[in-house]
């Protein structure tokens, strides 16, 4: 490990003094106008006050639930709502017993860094690529995995590439703690990014992450996800079957990218991988058609090409092929499936959308089960596209069933959240990647908020994230280097090979996970007790581990919560003490790339119009609907525009 015992003993002394283990909340902070929870456990206090941190003084005092047992965490919980202190500021909570919680904001944009780091993760993670100091700071490293002889394995050989062929399968993504590239968890990953973008185009516009493509006209989740689709478009073989993954034959050892030297290879084509593959090149091909058109129209060249291979392949499980004429045995992360109606579904869709081909619509098959998306169960991702793309479909879609199907999935979720939680959160399931499961739901919660209005959605997709960063059962915010206390020991060979005492920023460990404990053996973990059963040890990849398929939902889910507060329109709600929120939509720049003059359009009068360099220097201000832009170099802008409806944010680029 590579915090010092001493450390620790210190870390665990401050907890007995200061009682935060007994205060369990969203250790990054609160937006003014929305709900504010935090749980108590294990407490004889009935009451607290919030307190300044600058000098102690009580700025709001309220009365604590009555104590409720959580079986999962084994506690008594009471909760403390201070949803109605709206005051801008920096607070502790102090109960009535004198214990105190950590300092947290109440301000209004205080999930914008987490996004950025989510998203920055990652680069962090790139393959193919060496980080440099400018986009990486301490943890540049030099470029490993250039992936540009890549041996056709047995299983995966064809006619016109044999076993023993030779091809080349840069860039993309490091899976997760490990050194290997896989289509079927690439692909989920990236359509959870994708799908953010869709549905809040105008704040991930805004956000400027320091990579190497900052610079450029497309917005850097774009870019960042751009970097695993350009892989992913190698692995398709010439009849249209896309290789399950890129691979070492096993795990490599804790040593950095440079020094994972193996072979590499491709393994064998099948339906899950191929299908994956054929949805995210569709979304590909609509969602970068503005910015890369030749390449958009590859992308779903492509993206038919494996469609078709499907419809003649329609049951080729995948599994982890065995040593056979000279070559290794493999034995890395297989992502293997027997079942794929919901891999034809989800490409189905994103074709249909992308085409408005009637025929893709026809074969979706609605009376499958549809729930919370994974990698294994994917059906849901193709309904979450087709109720975003819901107005711009052909007659022939039944966008009413789209609203029943999502309500149908979020209602039990819902129901747990509100009526059966002690800690009031929707997460009620620990198994490996159990923190995946929470940022989802509050995917999904997101996305019905989006289709209906009704803030409970909003609520409960906020406490999942509130649950992700402090609010839980063991008191981790589990993003590392977010909140007071995070992971240091992520089971993640970059993290634990670099010799930097704190790990790679921006990754959310997988969660507690009672069910996989021989990793680092039983008695090595605190507890067994579901919701508890977390240990910040490199060994434990059961619940330590990071993975890009749990860090793009954390994207999502932060950034869509951001996002709808930032252009709301509040209306109070005494009732609740909570407002409801009206989205505003209309807005746009023209030209945009400009030259001389721009001009802003909005549903709303403009109150405020303010353009600033990527850096965050602002160049100009002004009132004015038409501004001149003629004086300003060549380069991309961020113009943040408040009008009455609302806050805007997005790109300019100037020619």
């Amino acid at each position: 490990m590579k915090r010092h015992l001493l450390t620790f003993a210190l870390i665990v002394a401050t907890f007995s003094i200061f009682g935060q283990d007994k205060i369990h909340l969203n250790q990054l902070g609160f937006l003014p106008e929305a709900q504010k929870i935090a749980v108590c456990v294990d407490t004889d206090a009935t009451k607290f006050d919030l307190i300044k941190a600058s000098n102690n003084t009580v700025a709001y005092s309220g009365e604590l639930t009555s104590k409720v047992y959580w079986d999962k965490s084994k506690e008594y919980v009471r909760i403390a709502d201070f949803s109605d202190f709206k005051t801008r500021g920096t607070y502790k909570i102090k109960l009535s017993s004198g214990d105190l919680s950590y300092a947290f904001t109440i301000g209004d944009e205080v999930f914008t860094e987490l996004t950025k780091a989510s998203i920055k993760a990652f680069y962090f993670n790139r393959a193919s690529t060496a980080l440099t100091e400018e986009f990486a700071g301490v943890y540049q490293r030099p470029m490993g995995h250039p992936d540009d002889h890549v041996i056709v394995l047995p299983s995966a050989a064809s006619t016109n590439r044999p076993a023993g062929t030779v091809i080349s399968t840069p860039k993309g993504w490091y899976d997760a703690g490990d050194y290997n590239k896989y289509i079927v968890n690439s692909g989920i990953s990236v359509f959870t990014l994708l799908s953010a973008y869709e549905n809040y185009s105008g704040f991930y516009d805004s956000l400027y992450t320091n990579i190497p493509e900052s610079t450029n006209s497309i917005p850097d989740l774009l870019d960042e996800a751009l970097w695993n689709i350009e892989w992913m478009a190698t692995m398709q073989d010439e009849d249209g079957g896309v290789y399950n993954k890129t691979t070492h034959a096993n795990f490599q050892g804790f040593v950095m990218p440079d020094k994972a030297t193996a072979p590499r290879y491709v393994v064998a084509k099948g339906t899950a991988a191929t299908l994956d593959f054929a949805a995210v090149m569709a979304m590909a091909s609509r969602i970068y058609k503005s910015y890369l058109p030749d390449f958009a129209n590859q992308c779903l060249t492509q993206s038919k090409l494996a469609w078709q291979w499907a419809q003649d392949h329609k049951n080729v499980p995948f599994n982890n092929p065995g040593a056979e004429g000279g070559y290794p045995s493999v034995s890395t992360g297989g992502y293997g499936d027997t079942n794929f109606a919901d891999e034809f579904f989800w490409a189905a869709a994103e074709l249909y959308i992308t085409t408005g081909n009637d025929d893709y619509y026809n074969t979706l098959d609605f009376s499958q089960s549809f729930g919370v998306p994974g990698w294994p169960n994917v059906q849901t991702l193709g309904l979450l596209s087709l109720i975003t793309h819901r107005k711009s479909l052909t007659p022939a879609a039944d966008t009413t069933s789209f609203k029943k199907k999502l309500l149908g999935i979020t209602e039990g979720v819902m129901n747990y959240q509100k009526n059966s939680s002690p800690y009031q959160i929707p997460n009620n399931g620990f198994y490996w990647g159990s923190n995946s499961n929470a940022s989802n739901q509050g995917m999904l919660l997101m996305h019905t908020y989006k289709l209906t209005g009704d803030i409970d959605y909003y609520n409960a997709s906020l406490a999942a994230l509130d649950y992700l960063v402090g609010r839980n059962a063991t008191g981790y915010c589990f993003v590392t280097d977010q909140g007071s206390k995070s992971p240091m020991n992520i089971h993640h060979r970059q993290s634990g090979a670099d010799n930097i005492a704190e790990p790679v920023p921006g990754f959310i460990s997988g969660g507690p996970n009672p069910q996989n404990t021989d990793d680092c053996g039983s008695n090595s973990y605190p507890t067994l007790t579901p919701a508890k059963c977390f240990l910040d040890n490199e060994c434990s990849y059961s619940t330590n581990e990071i993975a890009i398929n749990w860090n793009a939902p954390l994207v999502y889910l932060s950034g869509a919560i951001e996002a709808t507060y930032l252009s709301a329109f509040y209306i109070p709600d005494t009732s609740s003490h909570i407002l409801s929120l009206k989205q505003v939509n209309d807005f746009s720049i023209y030209p945009n790339p400009a030259t001389e003059f721009i001009e802003i359009k909005a549903s709303s009068p403009i109150i405020d119009v303010q353009i600033f360099a990527l850096d965050g220097k602002k160049i100009l201000r002004s009132t004015e609907c038409k501004i001149d832009v003629s004086d300003l170099k060549s380069g991309v802008y961020l113009v943040s525009t408040v009008t009455k409806s609302g806050r805007h944010q997005q790109r300019l680029v100037i020619h």
